[in-house]
């Protein structure tokens, strides 16, 4: 019988709830008691080991299954695993794009043709083989979303023109312009490969978990849990380690933390530093904690189909409102920077100094306060301005609506949450059925494609504002084309600029980010986005 180190927390009524009986975290050998992963200094560091199951937190219960439609780690974390894709980043370098799918590729001297040639003998779960055929599928419908369909990254992955099948495993991307950043947006987590006879016979992937990964779906219980089993047929020898993986559905962190200390749950994503800070006060050298500059930023959605957030003026007087600096301070716990679009300290970001000049980010914030009600009065409400906040349900999320509401209380806008379960709310969010939205989000890439493709064009699937500002297409479309990198690090702060004034999305701030692990728990790398690197097909699990 297996014996933890420390009492769980939960009561007999959470477990039932959860599903988490009794010594079952590790359903193929628990970890004993004391220092439950590390060798003794003096034995030989052991080998991969086969078997167990790995226990990993999410948040809550996904909206649908179809991964190319969702923006939202809720779906893509404990899906991914079910799934390959054509490249991907190295599970051990983030910066590293590597096969996946594709065995190899050739770029044409022109830059415009890229040829990827194809894994043999690999097997979708329903027992189809896989060809090019499911390429350009499952790509044509991340670029060219069929009626229905949404697809947050076709503005990403607009540079392709066509896709050509070659033969069986060998597919061809035409592209409209040398694109230097392609293969990094290929490698984004969610462009997973679908069986094209599935999109066919249903046309989205909504109710259906069918991949070549190295896990397959087992079951789900809504509220509970989201379980995989090992693929014994995956294509990649002797992989994976693990013979499943099971996500438990905990919003709340407390109740989440709880069940990582107490060894329940293995893996778990905080929210916040004093998460991490505790777990290890308690665990000592028995937990993992990786910190990463996460590409994640605090923002507000000032939904532009609506009056009076229509107005330049009232969106403006918003951002002069929000005091980034507290932000910062209060929502990542001064773990974060302020920044602009592009991530924070990142290779593409707007100087600290050229982002000061800015309304929102001076110094002198009580000048911006003063301006930021007079232009609202001269917009017409110099009473007060109600508004609702929608708001994702849950303690990582809640707060930044709470610090927001406070924040424009100081002009004069009365705002009062609408807290969602995250389905209803994302929901709610991609139908534009709300005022403002405060939200936290996530990217995978630090590339201005892939930010500015996903989040600011005036057709881009997240600009969930639906501001549309002609010149920072333009913009886009010239930096996307520059293969000069100083020149295109130069049209990229124009972009931002550009963007940042016109409120497309008030940036709040940029969090660094943490994975924490029970030591046990081998052979993975949190990557800077919580997008990629969540196959896990090299995890293994230590005595």
């Amino acid at each position: 019988m297996c014996r933890w180190a420390l009492r769980s927390q939960f009561g007999r009524r959470d477990f039932l709830r959860l599903g988490l009986a009794a010594g079952f975290a590790f359903t193929a050998g628990c970890l004993p008691a004391g220092s439950p992963t590390s060798p003794e200094p003096t034995r030989p560091a052991l080998g991969p080991r086969y078997g167990g199951i790995l226990t990993v937190r999410t948040d809550g219960d996904p909206p649908h299954f179809d991964i190319h439609q969702a923006s939202t780690s809720s779906v893509l974390w404990p899906l991914a695993p079910c799934y390959n894709l054509l490249v991907q980043f190295d599970p051990q370098d983030p910066d590293r794009v590597v096969p996946d799918l594709a065995e190899r590729w050739e770029v044409s001297s022109d830059g415009k043709v890229y040829t990827f040639y194809l894994k043999r003998g690999v097997k979708f779960h329903h027992g189809k083989p896989f060809t090019a055929r499911d390429v350009r599928a499952s790509f044509e419908r991340v670029i060219r979303p069929p009626q229905g369909v949404i697809s947050p990254r076709k503005g990403v992955l607009s540079v392709v023109d066509g896709i050509e099948v070659v033969d069986d495993y060998t597919v061809r991307f035409v592209l409209r312009r040398p694109a230097a950043s392609l293969l990094t947006n290929l490698a984004q987590g969610w462009n997973v490969v679908y069986p094209e006879d599935i999109l066919e016979a249903k046309g989205d992937m909504k109710k259906d978990v069918v991949g070549t990964g190295p896990f397959k779906f087992k079951a789900y219980t809504p509220g509970v849990s989201i379980e995989l089993v090992k693929n014994p047929e995956y294509h990649v020898p002797g992989r994976p380690y693990l013979d499943g993986i099971k996500f438990f559905i905990i919003p709340d962190p407390n109740t989440a933390l709880s069940a990582f200390i107490s060894g329940q749950i293995l893996m778990y994503r905080p929210g916040v530093p004093t998460e991490a800070e505790e777990a290890k006060r308690v665990l000592g050298d028995r937990v993992v904690v990786q910190r990463v500059n996460g590409l994640i930023f605090d923002s507000l959605n000032l939904n532009a189909r609506r009056r009076p957030w229509d107005d330049p003026r009232v969106r403006l007087a918003v951002s002069l409102a929000i005091d980034r600096n507290a932000a910062v301070a209060v929502l990542a716990q001064g773990e974060g920077a302020v920044g602009g679009a592009m991530p924070a300290g990142g290779r593409w970001a707007l100087p600290a100094d050229e982002l000061r000049k800015l309304p929102g980010y001076r110094a002198d914030k009580q000048a911006e306060l003063a301006e930021a009600r007079r232009l609202l009065a001269e917009a017409g409400y110099e009473g007060p301005l109600r508004a609702t906040l929608l708001t994702r349900k849950g303690a990582e999320w809640e707060p930044a609506s709470v610090f927001i509401r406070d924040q424009l209380a100081k002009i004069g806008i009365d705002a009062t949450l609408n807290v969602q379960e995250t389905a209803t709310a994302f929901n709610l969010l991609n139908r534009g059925e709300f005022d403002l939205a405060p939200w936290v989000h996530a990217i995978a890439v630090d590339d201005p494609d892939a930010i500015f493709g996903e989040f600011y064009l005036c057709e881009s699937e997240r600009n969930y504002s639906a501001v549309c500002l002609p010149e920072v297409d333009g913009l886009f479309q010239r930096q996307a084309q520059e293969l000069d990198p100083a020149e295109r690090r130069k049209l990229v702060w124009e972009l931002d600029r550009k963007t940042l004034l016109g409120n497309v999305k008030v940036i709040i701030g940029w969090r660094f980010d943490r994975l924490m692990h029970w030591r046990g728990v081998k052979n993975y790398r949190r990557h800077p986005s919580l997008y990629n690197n969540q196959k896990f097909q090299d995890v293994w699990l230590g005595e």
